[in-house]
């Protein structure tokens, strides 16, 4: 063992392993764990820390690839000014003729030509696997045709009147299933946000056409509340299962968005129905307090969360809008009843503190990586 500890040693002894500081710390805690148990030898574990090397997070802006994409952008747009000078009279009537074309013909040309882009884009992702943003780019495409059509098929069958209601929602939930299954097939979260919205779309007017403004009770953002708990729910399911594994994020943060907006926006407005929050004076003011201390408990929760298991998703909600509940509320009350000079000193004044705190936290953290660094 001593002597296979010593050769994989010197065969590695020339190899560094560059690692962040987190990174750095959890292996150094995997080999300290190792060595006490009798795993590996102590000195094949202090040979093997000595490979690792502690590199700085790069959190840098890329300004070179935002001028290289800026730059793109500009042609593009130079080209389609340029396109629709030459093409004035001609790309109108084209259109004319495409709309003046039945239903029928229009959707199913449209649906054809989405499923054709999502095919070739497979396609592509076997025999060029490497331009991934490419690929990526024509799956978009065929999902914004897939739009396209479904827009069209509500156009044909009136769904925008009141008595087709109930069709402009089968529409908009079944365009939400085809993008999910093409994003769960094509591995996309782009196309995974699109249904997400348009399944957000659907809930919202399908309860609103069910029950109303008050659906059992409950206004627009307590619904948008639950729905929002409901994705974050599934995705820690979507976490385990191989097909949904790198769409799981996405989804999270689809209804971390949904339930933290809600959140705030019942802390403004609350619910009427649900509350009694009709009522006036000091009656209301303690049923709005309830939704904002649920509002703050959630916040709390997330950055509880996030500090725990680090994750910095839940942590930069919680934080996020932890900030945005004490600001509205600082707004809320001081406002009308302060001096504008003493309120904007004040908001002055509390920035600043927050400000301050970062600036020593990024102090904190930069010293503990540059005691890391030294350590390894």
């Amino acid at each position: 063992m001593g002597y296979l500890d010593t050769t994989m040693a010197s065969s590695n002894s020339n190899r560094q392993l560059e690692l962040t500081a987190t990174q750095a710390d959890v292996v150094k805690k995997a080999l300290q764990y190792w060595s006490h148990s009798r795993l590996v030898s102590a000195n094949f574990a202090d040979d093997l820390l000595a490979t690792v090397q502690v590199v700085e997070e790069q959190h840098d802006f890329d300004w070179n690839n935002f001028a290289k994409y800026t730059f793109r952008l500009a042609v593009i747009c130079l080209a389609i000014a340029i396109a629709s000078l030459v093409f004035d009279n001609v790309v109108p009537r084209i259109i004319k003729r495409i709309l003046a074309l039945p239903a029928t013909v229009r959707v199913t040309a449209t649906s054809a030509l989405a499923i054709t882009m999502h095919v070739w884009g497979y396609q592509r992702s076997w025999t060029v696997p490497q331009e991934v943003y490419l690929n990526e780019t024509i799956h978009s495409l065929g999902a914004l045709l897939f739009g396209l059509a479904a827009l069209q098929l509500g156009v044909a069958l009136e769904a925008d009147k009141s008595e087709n209601l109930h069709i402009c929602h089968n529409i908009e939930l079944s365009l939400a299933l085809t993008y999910g299954v093409s994003a769960v097939l094509v591995q996309s979260n782009f196309i995974w946000s699109c249904g997400m919205i348009i399944l957000s779309i659907w809930f919202g007017s399908w309860s609103a056409y069910s029950g109303g403004t008050y659906y059992l009770g409950m206004n627009y953002p307590l619904r948008s509340v639950l729905f929002g708990a409901g994705l974050i729910v599934v995705s820690s399911f979507m976490r385990d299962h191989p097909l949904t594994a790198t769409l799981w994020s996405a989804t999270r943060t689809w209804g971390m968005l949904y339930l933290f907006i809600a959140l705030w926006i019942l802390s403004l407005f609350g619910n009427d129905k649900l509350l009694g929050d009709n009522l006036v004076g000091h009656g209301r003011l303690r049923r709005m307090a309830f939704w904002s201390i649920g509002f703050l408990c959630a916040a709390t929760t997330a950055i509880w969360h996030g500090l725990r298991f680090g994750d910095s998703t839940t942590k930069g909600f919680g934080l996020t809008f932890l900030g945005i509940n004490l600001y509205t509320k600082f707004f809320e009350f001081c406002w009308s009843k302060w001096y504008k000079s003493v309120f904007f000193a004040m908001l002055a004044l509390s920035l600043g503190l927050v400000g301050r705190y970062a600036e020593f936290v990024n102090t904190v953290l930069h010293e503990q990586y540059s005691s890391l660094q030294g350590h390894v």
